[in-house]
């Protein structure tokens, strides 16, 4: 878990775990997790309106970014591979890694 003022190295820059990161992560997690039990995907419009964030949709990469770390420290796969741009379908271009393999280990794992 993620501590609250934690600096997380993330892409070769340190980000730090704000409050309203802090706050939000959980309840970005429980989202995702039904998601993915559902074999789904869920835009990042969806994601910020089922959750009520105060970040712009848009903005939500580092947050997404923390998420990944939590996850990998928890040994899970990676719930940020189901969040995808409405137009595209697909995720962020600043996502590290291959969201398709990623995507069905995550659905695996929450089977």
């Amino acid at each position: 878990m993620l501590k609250r003022g934690e600096k997380v190295e993330v892409k070769d820059r340190l980000v730090t775990v704000t409050d309203l990161a802090y706050e939000s992560l959980p309840r970005v997690r429980d989202r995702l997790i039904e998601v993915a039990k559902g074999r789904e995907t869920i835009t990042y419009g969806e994601l910020h309106a089922d959750v009520n964030l105060r970040y712009h949709p848009s903005g939500m990469g580092r947050l997404l970014d923390l998420l990944s770390e939590e996850c990998h420290r928890r040994g899970e796969p990676d719930l940020a591979s189901i969040v995808v741009n409405a137009a595209t379908g697909e995720v962020g271009d600043d996502y590290g890694g291959d969201p398709v393999s990623e995507r069905e280990a995550l659905y695996r794992h929450w089977a």
